[in-house]
């Protein structure tokens, strides 16, 4: 039986006398042969160069399971079965790695463990090329070594000194463990210039810098390998937004000055600190009118709902003062009526004197 490995969007054609029903958003693992709807959660993520297609192992979680438990089998060294499986899968092997992973982990989980930590950013993009390089084995074949091969880059011993020069223990506290000292440096110098200047922050404040700090390093180093960083973008911009310094959500000095931009919150606000009130005496006198204002119309409030109030009489004089008395006509007729009112003639036919 054929087995298809394919995308969650990737058309799948010519499936006929395959014996496998396959739809377009099946992935197929490549040893067991067993359909998932989906990569994520049923098989280890790589950014190894040999997977940098899909972002994931095609082998799922079980048979990755399945093979450490073969391998026990035949041997009672769990290191040596992790590294056997990262030279089988083309996985970037480390031994201090290992030892780390194994001292937290069961023997059931050490291979999720050891995948996960692997695929971090710090160990992103390495296959187990990598390991022979670092280990002088790349180009050596039965004992013998290729010929033609470049010399590998002279380091000086200043440059062994400072590697070995522990990393300074309060940064490993504040952004975890497993990080390279490079990272730790990188992040270290995003966090101080987004907070520059802030005093003081909070603890969730903190929290939503330190993924501003981690995604925009992804997103670098993804850019810079040519690869997407979607997940890491939103992760971002959510953070960015949780903070509430969005590009959109950061206003322009210049549209702020326009009074149809401005909202009537920030009109106020600057009413009352750049332009204040006029201070108010010890005897409360309403300088500005505005507490007669509101006793009067209140006043005509209570009135309507039933309630007595020493207030009133002050909106019945304000309503005095405001009204406008109807003209009578009692004495004229409907055609002088009729002109006065509606042709806005003067008395006596509108003849000039």
């Amino acid at each position: 039986m054929i087995r298809f490995l394919c995308t969650e969007r990737r058309t799948v054609k010519n499936l006929t006398n395959t014996g496998m029903d396959i739809s377009a958003k099946t992935v197929v693992c490549a040893r067991c042969g067993i359909g998932y709807g989906r990569y994520k959660g049923n098989f280890p993520v790589s950014y190894a160069p040999s997977y940098k297609g899909i972002g994931y192992i095609p082998i799922c979680r079980n048979c990755v399971d399945k093979m450490y438990a073969e391998y026990m089998r035949e041997t009672d060294d769990p290191k040596a079965v992790m590294h056997q499986i990262c030279r089988k899968l083309d996985i970037y092997w480390n031994e201090r790695l290992f030892d780390s992973v194994s001292a937290k982990a069961s023997n059931r989980s050490v291979t999720s463990v050891y995948l996960q930590r692997v695929a971090a950013i710090n160990y992103a993009g390495k296959s187990y090329d990598d390991t022979l390089r670092e280990s002088g084995e790349l180009w050596s074949f039965d004992g013998a070594a290729a010929t033609h091969i470049k010399p590998a880059p002279v380091y000086s011993e200043e440059q062994d000194e400072t590697e070995e020069e522990p990393i300074d223990q309060e940064l490993i506290d504040f952004w975890g463990r497993g990080y390279d000292r490079e990272i730790y440096e990188d992040l270290d110098r995003r966090y101080k210039k987004w907070t520059s200047g802030l005093g003081d922050i909070s603890n969730v404040q903190e929290a939503l810098y330190k993924q501003v700090c981690l995604n925009e390093m992804i997103i670098a180093k993804s850019g810079a390998k040519g690869e997407a960083a979607d997940k890491a973008t939103k992760n971002l911009m959510d953070a960015l937004g949780s903070l509430n310094i969005k590009p959109s959500q950061t206003k322009n000095d210049a549209q702020d000055a326009e009074l149809s931009n401005t909202p009537l919150g920030v009109w106020l606000y600057r009413y009352e600190t750049k332009r204040p009130l006029p201070e108010i005496d010890d005897d409360l006198k309403d300088v500005n009118g505005l507490r007669k204002y509101v006793f009067i119309w209140m006043g005509h409030l209570c009135k309507m709902l039933g309630l007595k109030n020493a207030y009133a009489k002050m909106y019945e004089d304000e309503i005095a003062r405001l009204r406008v008395d109807k003209p009578e006509y009692d004495g004229d007729d409907d055609e002088t009526f009729f002109s006065e009112v509606m042709l806005d003639e003067p008395p006596g036919g509108g003849d000039d004197p």
